[in-house]
């Protein structure tokens, strides 16, 4: 299918939960609805029109205004890829794990958990993935984060000389 084909498949189906991206990438960009979430997921992956059997990334955005989850679909037997984004909010960073839909989704989601603090309600495995048990010092993909292994971006704005 094309970009255009798959976006209005998906639009027939989600036109109230969904926002199309305008990109010149060649898969489609699509934000959905966090409550629509799990069901736009399992569409996509069941529908035979589309089959996105494989997630190959999945991570967390943390912007000025919200955070923001992102998983990059594809399916083998169609040789097409989707982009699927949610915005969560800065208060409440909740989402439900996809882990039961995609089953790698396991690991993705608890790198997520642990730097960006994005919490994937109904996880079977929370358990830290990259930093040690214990650590006290907040997500470190978080804007404005200053942990004990912090370093500062050099200043730009001075020359090398100075």
């Amino acid at each position: 299918m094309t970009k255009e084909e798959i976006e209005k498949k998906i639009a027939q189906r989600f036109s109230e939960y969904i926002e199309i991206q305008e990109t010149a990438q060649p898969e489609p960009f699509i934000y959905i609805s966090k409550d629509k979430y799990i069901d736009f997921c399992t569409f996509l992956r069941n529908d035979p029109d589309l089959s996105f059997e494989f997630l190959f990334q999945l991570g967390g955005s943390h912007f000025e205004d919200r955070f923001e989850v992102f998983l990059c679909l594809s399916s083998h037997s169609h040789r097409h890829k989707l982009v699927v984004k949610v915005k969560l909010s800065l208060e409440k960073p909740v989402i439900p794990t996809v882990s039961g839909i995609w089953h790698v989704a396991d690991w993705y989601e608890r790198e997520a958990m642990e730097l960006f603090g994005i919490k994937f309600e109904g996880h079977p495995d929370p358990r830290p993935l990259l930093l040690y048990e214990g650590w006290e010092y907040g997500y470190p993909m978080r804007k404005g984060w200053t942990g004990p292994d912090f370093i500062p971006m050099p200043d730009k704005s001075k020359s090398a000389d100075e």
